[in-house]
This record gives C-alpha cells, structure tokens and sequence, in this order.
C-alpha cells in the first residue's frame, strides 16, 4: 500500500511554484484511490487556491479529518462545504468541549465522531485516529492524530501536538500498532523536544521526520536525527511505499 501526503497550507518554512504560504496546516492523503484531508488552515481562499494549483478539488475529497479545535485548522472548512457539502468531518470525542481559540462549528450532518482510537476502514483500510489526547496548553485543548499504514512503514500525521509526541507515539500500543515498526513523522510539534534518551530509542525506526506550522525546537529535531530532519514545503507532493 503506497501513500502520498502533499502539504496545502503551512507557515513554516517554504513554498511549491504557483502555491501560497497562509498560516496554519492542512494536507492531503492519497492513499487506496482515496483523497483526505487532513486538517484546513485558517482561511479559505489560500486552501482554495493551492487545492487548484495542485489539480484536485474539494469535490472530490473522501473525508475530512480534524485534529483539534483551533482555528488555525478548521477555518478553512466552509470552502470545502461549497463544493462538498455532505462531506464527512472526523472529530474527536471531545470536539465541543470549550476550548481557547476555538475553530468553526463542524454541522452534526457532517460530524463523525470517534470515540476512541481505531482503524477508520470506512474511509481506507490503514488509516488509525488516535484516542483524544489532552494537553494542558492554552487552559486545555484535546488533539487526535492520525497513523497511515504503508507497504514498508507507518506515517504519523500530526496537527500541532499539543500532548507531546511522546503521547501520541504511545498510542501505537492501543491501536495494535508494533513499536519496532518502521516510521515517518509529519506535521507541526509546538513546543515539544524530545529528550536524549527518547531520540536514541526512536532513532533506529525513524525514517524521517517532516516539521511544519508550529514547530518551535526544530534545532534539536535536528541535532537528534540529522539528515532525517526535513522542513515541510506546501505544494511538495511527499510519497512513502
């Protein structure tokens, strides 16, 4: 099973000819002849725009999949409803919780929520949400993510991390998922770092590690796992087997 994730909104480093750069994250899945996004940024038209420049449109999306309630990754939807409106939205458990900084109201004709961490098979078969992980920044915010599974490894899809990598990497266990296993991360970490004994046991399944959006401790990403750090680009089409 082979996935691509191209990278539709960042504001984290660089940008594809033709895209533009907007604050917040969103990225697309390509995985089984399925299209899911994952996350939509803070405004519409940059989402709109590089959804153009990249040669899809939202109509013909699958899913889409929100990883917490901050507006910088749920303010893009509305321009998605123009074109899909009955689309189903994946939302954590804990979706209406009061949050800061919240996002759009997803309609409960588009909601789906995942009560725990489980294979989304309705979607694609190799897609895991993660259990609603609870971090205490910003007076408290719930974040899921997303595993990918691929011929050779799995892919860990982050919004902004909120808990703590370490947590959403613990969740493998729930979801059945070998810890041995081969593994790229991608997505934006906030303020997480991992410390020295961590990166030394993670060091040898890493395959790569993507930074974007809110990633702040990039220089230690860096001296941890060296060539395996890598900056998201927005229009970058990346592909795992």
């Amino acid at each position: 099973m082979f996935a691509n994730i191209t990278i539709l909104i960042d504001d984290f480093n660089g940008v594809e000819h033709g895209f533009i750069k907007s604050y917040g994250f969103s990225a697309l899945i390509e995985i089984n002849n399925k299209k899911i996004l994952f996350d939509t940024g803070t405004k519409i038209q940059p989402l709109l725009l590089n959804f153009k420049t990249f040669g899809v449109t939202p109509s013909s999306l699958d899913a889409v999949i929100l990883s917490h309630n901050h507006y910088d990754h749920t303010d893009g939807l509305p321009g998605i409803f123009k074109e899909n409106e009955n689309i189903p939205v994946y939302v954590h458990r804990d979706w209406d919780a009061q949050e800061s900084y919240k996002g759009i109201t997803v309609p409960k004709k588009n909601q789906v929520i995942v009560e725990k961490g489980r294979e989304i098979s309705e979607i694609s078969p190799g897609l895991f949400l993660t259990n609603s992980l609870w971090s205490s920044d910003y007076g408290g915010i719930h974040e899921q993510a997303l595993f990918i599974k691929t011929n050779e490894s799995y892919i860990l899809l982050c919004g902004c991390c909120h808990p703590g990598l370490s947590a959403i990497l613990k969740e493998r266990t729930n979801l059945g998922i070998q810890l041995d296993t081969p593994l790229h991360i991608i997505g934006g970490m906030h303020g997480f770092k991992f410390s020295s004994e961590e990166a030394i046991q993670l060091n040898p399944m890493l395959k790569s590690v993507i930074l974007c959006h809110c990633t702040m401790n990039a220089l230690n990403f860096r001296r941890q796992f060296g060539d395996k750090c890598l900056v998201g680009i927005v229009g970058k089409k990346y592909k795992f087997s």
